[in-house]
């Protein structure tokens, strides 16, 4: 019996170590030095280096102010990467025609004076339930909403959207998209002189609602807790939006910039300041 157990346990061993460890331990590390973006996830960094996310996993956004992407059908939320799937809905069943009637509505409901032809990526989930991805077409759609909520120039976001435009893999496989999660952190740090905005208009036709200034103040210190150091109020052609200056809490002596809609008391914009200025 030892004479066969012997060799048993030795094999056992070695290809533990073998496929176990050693294997592992070769293929790690020769992925994070030929390919250190994707061994580490693609992981995307906004401005303060600060990791918020894959390239390769979608993300939901829902504010005025940001591009959202494409929706997604997994559960039990969306962009559920630890269960990739589709809904499995036909294209004539009713619980599949009412999803689609409800996300043009959404859509609708965000920017009623925009009467463009919807893109079908908006209003229909991949496969996957995790696409990262929409198309340029459905990006263009939403200039005009994020236009207003932002204050920004349609061209400068249609330039912005340009330039993370992705082509087709080697000119032939697939069709161009942009990565929302990336363009959404490139749109939250355009510069505030991109802002189509003149700071220091203070002169009011009518004053701001009370209850939408307290709202704004609660937005901007649930968004960066800490101490609103200025606090300005503006308008346009009858927009009224307030400018708040805050030092975060953070232990490393942040401070941003957040404008804040008076009419709505939804956030417009927020901008990390580079050493306070």
């Amino acid at each position: 019996m030892s004479k066969y157990l012997k060799p048993a346990l030795g094999l056992f061993v070695l290809f533990s170590l073998l496929t176990g460890i050693i294997y592992p331990l070769v293929v790690t590390g020769l992925a994070h030095v030929l390919f250190p973006l994707q061994a580490k996830g693609s992981l995307i960094s906004d401005s303060g280096g600060t990791s918020r996310g894959s390239s390769l996993i979608g993300q939901p956004f829902s504010e005025a102010g940001h591009f959202w992407g494409r929706p997604s059908a997994t559960s039990p939320f969306p962009y559920n990467a630890a269960a990739s799937s589709g809904s499995n809905l036909g294209p004539t069943n009713p619980a599949l025609v009412a999803a689609v009637k409800a996300r043009i509505q959404a859509l609708q409901l965000a920017d009623p004076e925009h009467k463009a032809t919807i893109p079908i990526d908006l209003v229909t989930a991949s496969a996957s339930g995790l696409d990262p991805h929409i198309s340029p077409a459905a990006a263009d759609y939403q200039i005009s909403r994020i236009a207003k909520a932002r204050q920004l120039a349609p061209e400068k976001l249609r330039t912005l959207v340009a330039k993370h435009t992705q082509p087709r893999q080697w000119g032939m496989l697939g069709e161009p998209r942009v990565n929302i999660l990336a363009l959404n952190l490139a749109l939250d740090n355009l510069p505030v002189a991109d802002i189509a905005i003149p700071v220091g208009n203070t002169s009011f036709s009518l004053p701001p609602s009370k209850v939408s200034l307290e709202r704004c103040q609660k937005q901007a210190l649930a968004l960066h807790p800490g101490v609103i150091e200025k606090e300005q109020l503006h308008n346009r052609d009858g927009e009224f939006w307030v400018e708040f200056q805050i030092q975060a809490h953070d232990g490393n002596g942040e401070e941003w910039l957040v404008l804040c809609d008076l009419k709505t008391g939804n956030i417009m914009r927020s901008q990390r300041l580079l050493d306070g200025k």
